[in-house]
């Protein structure tokens, strides 16, 4: 070994493999911090909203919401168009009287699924009747 050089090895410093133990512990932790204290910015939207307020209440919430935009008696349009903007898929009755049915299904809390329909009656193209169902079932 020439004088100056410092010595060489192959093995580590005893020690190192517990500071960086240590280390990634520290920041697994810091990372699991942040996780799960950190605010979720994203805006709800309003199918969230008729959810969180649980299956019977979010059902009276949105016949209230559907019979304000579509009444007894007026025309089925614009009920249908703001479930379909919810994300309910809504099928057309096959005449002027029938109903309109309106499905959706989506991952409810733990291992639930939310099923959510909305009929609206109508009667040689005018609304008779509305209603809102909201249900849970486990997923398989």
């Amino acid at each position: 070994m020439i004088s100056g050089d410092a010595p060489t090895s192959d093995r580590m410093q005893p020690g190192t493999k517990r500071r960086a133990l240590i280390v990634f512990l520290i920041l697994a932790a810091l990372v699991g911090a942040v996780a799960v204290f950190w605010p979720d910015h994203r805006p709800r939207t309003q199918i969230e909203l008729y959810l969180r307020q649980g299956p019977r209440r979010g059902a009276e919430l949105m016949k209230r919401d559907i019979d304000a935009l579509s009444p007894v008696g007026r025309d089925p349009g614009p009920a249908v168009q703001r479930l379909n903007s919810l994300g309910l898929n809504c099928s057309a009755p096959p005449a002027l009287t029938g109903e309109w049915v309106c499905l959706m299904r989506r991952p409810g809390e733990g291992r639930m699924m939310v099923s959510i329909e909305a009929t609206i009656r109508v009667d040689r193209g005018v609304v008779t009747e509305t209603s809102v169902r909201f249900w849970e079932t486990p997923r398989v």
